[in-house]
């Protein structure tokens, strides 16, 4: 084949063209002056690109270690470069800030993650080992869920504020011994419960719950952090909490509580404040008393207005569905625990019938196979089967020899069968139980459904709630107009 010149110009600039598209998927990071190596116009926008893109060290000097810190300057990705950990192997901070990333992988070997200010919803992490990490910032995303966070057990600082968390139940954090600061301010949380039982987070001394929505807090379920020093529930739409007499037992080492900014209701917050004033907890307040709409306790809003019998009543209430429902669904999570380990067990057991049968099968076509060899012999007298040899022929004249045996192989035969149809009765039996289990998980799953339909009614229960505490102010106020008048 000959090559013209307009032939090869063309193919040297397909390969010009070739090499600079592999160049644009290429990295070096640099290291800056705070010790990251920094990588500078990543931009990845599917899957496909994040597999492509290869990220590599800078050239190495004598004295020079192992790259272990890196982060991403003026880049933009749905997600990090797959190769990222396997180039890096002794990574042990990562900073991604302002990457638009939807997910992140977090390496088990990874210490330090700082992924603020992105659009992550997911994290995923490798479920067979327990990952090292130590620090977790994960503010300013988009978080809803964070049920599968529960195995990094090493987890000393969980920053999650700015996201959409709307229920939290503490027994996530149930394996985080060493946890100090946890951070879920301005969520939209509502409502804040735990399952931890007997498990407590020895080592959490800061917890912020501020700028959410919450309405009521059961302060019992506290009792899991007595090392707690700083709570912070303000700006909130709190008109009162529970089990504040008990702040002693339960918070010993509390030093500050913030509670300012919430729609406390003033015999409430009377409470509350004595108790704080006996246990020795100074910070409790923003001094913002000249802004109060109604009146102030020490500094702290608050209004007589509200009818607090009835709002605690409710709450009440609500609190009491909420406990049976999250029973509920325990036993519910339970039922399917078991369900599911009777399916495996049961498709085990079908497995092994399966092959048994498969066996028995093999054997009934051995003994088809001599009974026809000895009807073969038989007339003639010429020959007898050895047991366990097919097709071995003896010389001896076989007619009157020949009879027991036909008959001993005619009865395993019978024997056979019998076992044969026994097995497959219990196989259809096992099928049917399958299918009974099948239908159970069906059931399960159904009321697993009308669970989150209930816990929809039950935030809608607090809204309505909300709504009937701001339309009776409104009369209550009208009342006070007219009684003036």
């Amino acid at each position: 084949m000959h090559l013209g010149i307009a032939d090869t110009s063309v193919l040297l600039v397909l390969i010009m063209m070739r090499t600079q598209l592999c160049c644009c998927l290429k990295y070096t990071c640099t290291v800056g002056s705070d010790g990251f190596c920094i990588f500078q116009g990543v931009h990845i926008e599917t899957v496909e690109q994040a597999q492509e893109v290869q990220l590599e060290p800078p050239v190495v000097t004598d004295g020079a270690g192992p790259v272990t810190r890196v982060k991403f300057r003026d880049s933009s990705m749905f997600m990090l470069p797959t190769r990222l950990y396997s180039a890096f192997r002794q990574l042990q901070e990562l900073r991604v800030w302002w990457m638009q990333l939807h997910s992140i992988h977090i390496d088990a070997r990874l210490l330090t993650l700082d992924a603020e200010k992105n659009r992550i919803s997911s994290i995923t992490a490798d479920p067979d080992t327990v990952p090292l990490l130590r620090k977790l910032e994960l503010s300013q995303n988009r978080l809803r869920n964070i049920d599968n966070i529960s195995h990094f057990e090493h987890l000393e600082v969980l920053e999650l504020g700015h996201n959409d968390l709307r229920t939290l139940d503490l027994c996530v954090l149930q394996r985080m011994q060493r946890l100090r600061l946890l951070d879920l301010s301005s969520n939209n949380l509502a409502l804040v419960k735990s399952s931890l039982g007997h498990e407590k987070l020895p080592a959490l001394t800061v917890l912020y719950l501020n700028d959410n929505r919450l309405t009521y807090l059961d302060l019992g379920i506290l009792r899991a952090m007595p090392a707690l020093e700083k709570l912070h529930i303000a700006n909130n739409a709190l008109v009162y909490v529970d089990n504040y007499d008990n702040l002693p037992a339960l918070l010993p080492r509390l030093r500050s509580l913030q509670i300012y900014d919430n729609d406390w209701h003033c015999e409430a917050l009377a409470d509350v404040l004595g108790q704080l004033r006996k246990m020795g907890v100074q910070e409790y307040k923003a001094y913002s008393a000249f802004n109060c709409k109604d009146r102030s306790v020490e500094g702290v809003c608050c209004t007589d207005n509200k009818p607090f019998a009835l709002v605690r009543k409710s709450h009440q209430y609500i609190s009491n569905y909420a406990t049976e429902l999250n029973g509920h669904a325990r036993y519910l999570a339970r039922e399917l625990h078991r369900t599911r380990h009777e399916v495996h067990r049961l498709v085990a057991s079908e497995n092994f019938t399966q092959s048994t049968l498969q066996m028995l099968g093999d054997e009934v076509d051995e003994l088809r196979s001599q009974l026809s060899d000895l009807a073969l012999v038989g007339g003639g007298g010429t020959a007898d089967i050895v047991p366990g040899n097919r097709g071995k022929v003896s010389g001896r004249n076989g007619a009157a020899g020949d009879q027991p045996q036909v008959e001993r192989l005619a009865s395993e035969m019978v024997k056979l069968r019998r076992d044969y149809q026994k097995l497959t009765s219990e196989n259809q039996s096992m099928r049917q139980q399958v299918r009974q289990y099948e239908q159970l998980k069906q059931e399960v799953e159904q009321l697993r459904l009308d669970s989150v339909d209930t816990k929809l009614e039950l935030q809608l229960l607090k809204e309505q709630n909300a709504m009937l505490r701001h339309d009776l102010q409104k009369l209550q106020q009208l009342f006070s107009l007219g009684a003036n008048v």
